[in-house]
């Protein structure tokens, strides 16, 4: 059984007698640490660092941490040796230029996490040595890489016991699925950098991704969004509500923690780019907009008056994006057909011929039904959806209104595919 605590090797004196890094050695290689910023947007400034270890051969050329893991520990007593020989090096190298106020990020290898108790305790000793509040260390396991979902359970409740706050790493790479963040319930989801470019190079995946994230909030954890190289990638994060950001547009592994002055101005100049961006898309999509809303509004006033919805709805259905309308009671119930436009079939994919037909269909848990019923007489404007009406993108423009003695909701659906 290994010894709970082992202090390293004293640091290394530069020549100007300042210390340098701690470096530890392990077989033939040296290892020592390195340090990238993680940046909260909201505060416009580094909240945390990821500690990442760097390894070098006897004649000091770089090699890979992936190469050292794989290559050097030859089984699970050396795996739990090196990874807390590795984070004990972390933690000497941050404590020594910390000041109190950063999350420090480490990464545990899933062997340790699941088998390192039969070593003997030992994080909890290496906290106590160098003085280092547990609330501050985010501990990152990479959950693909357990298959056993109970001892991923297990090992993120033994750090969480210690007061860590936990944080699932790559997450959408390999097969991760949401029951697991379920099951952990972690402080924070790192989002594997897989997701940012196929967001930046696929509209799909860009629409897709606010939903995303939006899950992870509901499941009560933090969004950090790894690998931002790029302007673009950093405004796609901002644009679906990333909470935390990582990558080299916004700093590098670096030995030291101190970011340069021209670094802290990244997330500022993001912000004011992301404004730009926010305004110009929002200017865009109201002007391919308003016409819809002035034909849309001037068929509902007919819809009022007591005119039927086909001659209300005839000049807005001349219109390409104009998919159907309908109307909707007071209990969002469907009680006759679609109109669409003239010379259009009913259904264009027959794959959906089974939910074509939405008579009797009830609509009381759409936004376009809840939000229309809240605020009577106003046009509310969905953001893009899939319509189970032949399985479509689109947005709805909705009203209620009162037409005969009663609350009606009038609908209409645009195509919006390339939104």
């Amino acid at each position: 059984m290994m010894p709970p605590f082992t202090p390293i090797m004293a640091p290394l004196q530069a020549d100007n007698g300042s210390q340098k890094n701690s470096t530890a050695s392990f077989k033939q290689h040296t290892l020592d640490s390195a340090f990238q910023p993680i940046y909260s947007i909201a505060h416009r400034r580094p909240v945390g660092y990821e500690a990442l270890i760097r390894p070098y051969t006897p004649a000091g050329d770089p090699i890979s941490p992936l190469h050292l893991f794989s290559t050097s520990a030859h089984d699970e007593a050396e795996a739990v040796a090196l990874d807390r020989l590795c984070r004990q090096l972390h933690l000497a190298n941050f404590t020594r230029q910390e000041e109190d106020e950063h999350w420090l990020f480490l990464n545990v290898n899933p062997r340790v996490a699941v088998g390192g108790k039969k070593y003997g305790a030992f994080f909890q000793h290496l906290l106590e040595h160098y003085n280092f509040p547990p609330e501050r260390v985010v501990i990152e396991i990479l959950e693909n890489a357990i298959d056993d979902e109970k001892d991923l359970v297990t090992a993120a409740g033994y750090y969480r016991d210690l007061g860590c706050l936990i944080a699932i790493d790559d997450f959408g790479a390999g097969h991760s699925n949401f029951n697991r963040i379920w099951r952990i319930r972690p402080d924070i989801v790192k989002l594997d950098r897989s997701i940012i470019v196929q967001a930046e190079e696929n509209p799909f995946v860009r629409r897709v991704f606010p939903n995303l994230v939006g899950l992870i909030h509901e499941s009560g954890s933090l969004a950090l969004s790894e690998g931002i190289e790029t302007e673009a990638q950093a405004i796609v994060a901002m644009d679906a509500g990333i909470d935390l950001v990582q990558g080299y547009l916004l700093g590098k592994p670096h030995a030291s923690i101190d970011v340069h002055a021209d670094t802290m101005q990244i997330i500022p100049h993001l912000c004011n780019k992301y404004r730009e961006f926010y305004e110009a898309e929002s200017q865009r999509t109201a002007t391919r907009l308003q016409h819809y809303v002035d034909l849309f509004g001037r068929a509902a006033q007919s819809v009022a008056d007591g005119i039927s919805l086909s001659h209300s709805c005839a000049e807005l259905l001349q219109h390409p994006l104009v998919e159907r309308c309908f109307l909707l009671d007071e209990e969002g119930q469907q009680t006759e057909p679609n109109i669409i436009p003239s010379g259009r079939n009913q259904l264009e994919d027959r794959r959906f011929a089974p939910v074509s037909d939405a008579r009797g269909a009830i609509w009381s848990r759409r936004h376009y039904f809840r939000k229309a019923m809240a605020q009577p007489e106003h046009i509310q404007i969905t953001r893009p959806y899939l319509s189970i009406i032949g399985a479509t993108m689109c947005i709805t423009l909705s009203i209620a209104l009162q037409t005969n003695g009663q609350t009606r909701v009038f609908c209409c659906d645009l195509s919006w595919e390339e939104v």
